[in-house]
């Protein structure tokens, strides 16, 4: 999927509600930006400040959201950088 520029949109990714801070049932959103550089140590686990589109069931853009979410239910980036 492109944007209406063209330029190639990020997949959606569902996270279930044990997978991310401060909400309540499944998050759909377009990742956009994840801080690699500063873990938060939460539930013996690291989570990760994340930037991008939260989606509805039907595909709707709800808005912009940044969400913390763990560690290990985000796809590792080509770029990141420790």
């Amino acid at each position: 999927m492109e944007s209406e520029h063209g330029t190639p949109r990020a997949p959606v990714t569902e996270f279930a509600e044990s997978d991310y801070c401060y909400g309540t049932g499944p998050l759909l959103m377009r990742v956009e930006h994840v801080d690699w550089t500063r873990p938060v140590l939460y539930d013996n686990e690291n989570f990760y400040q994340v930037d991008g589109v939260e989606m509805a069931s039907d595909g709707r853009e709800i808005g912009r959201r940044q969400a913390l979410v763990r560690g290990r239910r985000l796809a590792p980036s080509r770029t990141r950088r420790r």
